[in-house]
This record gives structure tokens, sequence and C-alpha cells, in this order.
């Protein structure tokens, strides 16, 4: 986890301000700082100039997508964790992510409660390695 705060950083991915404005207040309200991107570009400008515990990626997205962000992030620093959140239920794109590195998936329209859940063991993994 990020040793400069005691409060675990997550990146907030998501082209859909509803998501954002959704997603971020809930996150907050479970003690984590959140930081929002509303693009792929925005998100791996982001990831170049802070750090990130966590970041909860949309899929697609615009010229840049979840995969690149994913990608860039896990080049960046291969133990920062990264959730993949998508409208799409389709098996492919979810192995995808997978394979590119992705810890877990959600699928949009998510119960707050497992999101919770798959943060929260997220964390788990990450103060165990």
């Amino acid at each position: 986890m990020n040793t400069e705060a005691q409060i675990p950083n997550i990146l907030l991915v998501d082209d859909d301000l509803f998501v954002l404005k959704s997603i971020a207040p809930f996150l907050e309200s479970l003690g984590y700082h959140v930081t929002t991107a509303e693009s792929g570009e925005d998100a791996i400008e982001l990831l170049n100039r802070s750090t990130f515990d966590l970041v909860i990626t949309d899929l697609i997205m615009g010229n840049v997508d979840g995969y690149q962000v994913l990608e860039m992030g896990k080049n960046l620093r291969s133990e920062m964790m990264f959730i993949v959140l998508t409208g799409n239920s389709n098996p492919t794109f979810i192995i995808n992510a997978l394979r590119l590195g992705a810890d877990d998936y959600l699928v949009k329209p998510c119960d707050p409660e497992e999101m919770r859940f798959r943060v929260e063991r997220c964390f788990e993994k990450l103060e165990s390695k």
C-alpha cells in the first residue's frame, strides 16, 4: 500500500460521469482516497504523475481503453492492483483483461456490497505481498 499515507489511494476510471459520481463517494465513505479520471488518456496521465494502490477502470472507452490503462499501469508498477469494470458481460472481455494482469472484475451495474468485497479483497492481496 502507499506508504506516504495510511489511506489507500484508488484511481477510478470511467467515461460515464454517472458512474464516477456514484462510485467515488461510495468508496470514499469506506475510507479510501479516490481520484477520478473521465478517460483513458486522463488515467494514463495520472498514473504517470501519482501513485495508486488500486485502479478500477472501465474497459470500453474512447481512444484509450481500459486494456491500455491496465497495460500502462502494470508496466509502471506491477504490484498495483486492478479491477476492471465493464458493462459487457462477454467472457472474452473479462478473460483478456485477466490475461493482461487484472486482479478482479465487476460487471456493471454492480452491487455496492460486491464492490466493497472485491476492493477489500484486492487490498488484502496487496498487503500479503
